[in-house]
């Protein structure tokens, strides 16, 4: 892939424009810096182009309740390609019910979970970018501020998190068509690394 790309640009201001929209107050910049870290993790594991731009747009699909998802779904396949629509789809979580109400924390990560159990490849890759982000941006949070400050941004436990973390490496280690081992080792270490933070942080509570 080249040094620059115009579709990746396009996918940049789009998903600013879009996804900045959702931006909370509290970490409006972080929200919005999120879908280029999620690119330079995908770009570090030399995946292919068409998933780079879908793992930007992912994020746009996510936090868009119906009927506004629709509307961002017709836009993405217009400008960006049906392949890449497809990705997209496959890799964003479903936060949002079929009625437009938000799901709790707990129930919106299962359905994820159901979802990537048959994901396309691809959406894997995006998947785990995204959450060695994640990941790593609250480990670094959870060293400098504390656990207490944690659940100021997070709506998820502790021990919430410890689950997601081990229910999704199972998930990703029943897909063994899925090519990205070392993608899944650096997941494995940093979110055990995460966990062993919790319980520290905790214990001094």
């Amino acid at each position: 892939m080249h040094g620059y790309s115009d579709r990746i640009s396009h996918a940049l201001s789009f998903a600013a424009k879009h996804h900045g929209v959702h931006a909370p107050a509290s970490g409006g910049v972080a929200h919005l810096a999120h879908p280029s870290s999620v690119a330079i993790i995908l770009a570090r594991y030399g995946v292919e182009h068409l998933t780079i731009v879908a793992g930007i747009l992912h994020h746009v699909l996510e936090d868009a309740p119906p009927p506004r998802r629709s509307e961002l779904e017709d836009k993405i396949g217009e400008k960006f390609g049906p392949v890449v629509l497809a990705i997209a789809r496959d890799a964003a979580e479903p936060k949002y019910d079929d009625r437009g109400a938000e799901r709790v924390w707990r129930v919106s990560k299962r359905e994820y979970i159901t979802q990537l159990a048959a994901a396309d490849p691809r959406a894997l890759d995006i998947c785990v970018a995204d959450e060695l982000h994640t990941c790593g941006s609250t480990l670094t949070a959870l060293r400098r501020l504390g656990v207490e400050y944690l659940r100021t941004v997070s709506s998820a436990s502790s021990a919430g998190t410890v689950w997601w973390y081990r229910s999704l490496i199972e998930i990703l280690e029943r897909r063994p068509e899925w090519p990205r081992r070392d993608m899944l080792e650096e997941l494995r270490l940093l979110s055990t690394d995460l966990v062993r933070s919790f319980r520290r942080n905790e214990e001094e509570l």
